[in-house]
């Protein structure tokens, strides 16, 4: 019999907090690798997000919205959020 493993990937680098700078969205997000972010949508930073109200998909779509992109290098790049692995 396996014993189930506990996943503790956010223990050592949890979500943080993220502020749109477009539509000033407050989602929670942690960048595991350069091409790896998670995103944590609430109500209401979707209802906030002009892009994600004009999608015709319901709810956040997978990447987020595009401008959001913008937010979260320029977090990166001040060094307030860390990428995970850089490898």
């Amino acid at each position: 019999m396996s014993e189930l493993r506990t996943d503790n990937r956010l223990d050592d680098v949890p979500m943080q907090p993220l502020r749109c700078q477009h539509c000033a969205a407050r989602l929670l997000v942690r960048k595991s690798t350069v091409h790896q972010t998670s995103l944590q949508w609430n109500a209401e930073a979707v209802e906030a997000c002009a892009e994600l109200g004009a999608s015709p998909m319901p709810g956040p779509a997978l990447a987020g919205c595009s401008r959001l992109k913008e937010s979260l290098e320029a977090e990166v790049a001040a060094g307030r959020l860390r990428i995970v692995q850089t490898v």
